[in-house]
């Protein structure tokens, strides 16, 4: 006969928590091996649960992919959770950097596009110096605007990325939060083995 694994205890040192104090914080994994299955576990949760006399609603998050999830169990997703709470703390996550930097092409195209017009006509002018001197500097002043374009954009892709980073590592520690306040997670057999 196998033996039963002992309990697992999480002792939660959060941030709210008090590092002396080590009172075991209770939590409940739920497993079951279909979407279906686990998301009409979850919704009978949200009801609450009988005890001493009266019924309680356990703090539930549904963990596992939002297209798979039931209507009835989306609210309690982990990622709705994440939202939530993000949104409550004023975290906007929108950011204007991507219609910066399709601007910022635009304009790099264009300034291509007339560059390589003054070089034709440039080639096609005979006997006019001063023409010629004229759309000379009209292509310096050109590639110094592409210069100038090229490292404002090299600038706003980094900052771009700096705040992908920052709003993921945000993001994954507001799911730590949620999960540590949670009584009860459910989620499918396989999906309790992924991180």
């Amino acid at each position: 006969m196998a033996r039963r694994p002992k309990p697992t205890t999480i002792i939660n040192i959060g941030r709210n928590a008090n590092p002396a104090d080590k009172t075991p914080t209770k939590k409940v994994l739920i497993c079951a091996p279909s979407n279906a299955a686990i998301d009409e576990v979850a919704s009978r949760l949200i009801g609450g649960v009988s005890g001493a006399g009266k019924r309680t609603p356990p703090r539930v998050v549904r963990v596992g992919v939002e297209k798979a999830l039931n209507v009835s169990v989306k609210d309690i997703s982990l990622d709705a959770l994440v939202d939530q709470k993000l949104a409550s703390a004023g975290d906007s996550q929108t950011s204007q950097t991507p219609g910066e930097i399709s601007n910022l092409r635009a304009e790099l195209e264009r300034v291509k596009q007339t560059k390589a017009q003054k070089e034709k006509e440039v080639s096609e002018v005979q006997d006019n110096t001063a023409k010629i001197r004229a759309l000379e500097e009209d292509i310096r002043n050109l590639n110094r605007r592409r210069i100038t374009l090229v490292q404002q954009l090299d600038r706003l892709k980094d900052q771009q990325k700096s705040e992908y980073r920052s709003r993921d590592a945000t993001r994954r520690k507001v799911r730590q939060e949620v999960l540590q306040e949670a009584d009860v997670v459910c989620t499918t057999l396989s999906g309790a083995g992924h991180e």
